[in-house]
């Protein structure tokens, strides 16, 4: 019963070390993600202000 205990006592201390090298980097992770997220976005944004918009304008003037 004795080398159960130990084991389950080691096998914890791995599960918390495992735990707190996820928790130290999921910060950096989720900034990363949302970084990505919101470039996904903003980028194309800004090509279709850029290059499509003043396109659209000359169509429009002759229509």
């Amino acid at each position: 019963m004795e080398i159960i205990g130990e084991m389950l006592s080691e096998l914890w201390k791995i599960w918390a070390s495992i735990v707190s090298a996820i928790w130290s980097v999921l910060p950096k992770a989720f900034s990363f993600f949302f970084w990505l997220l919101s470039g996904l976005f903003i980028l194309p944004c800004l090509y279709v202000a850029g290059h499509l918009y003043p396109g659209w304008e000359k169509w429009g003037e002759k229509f």
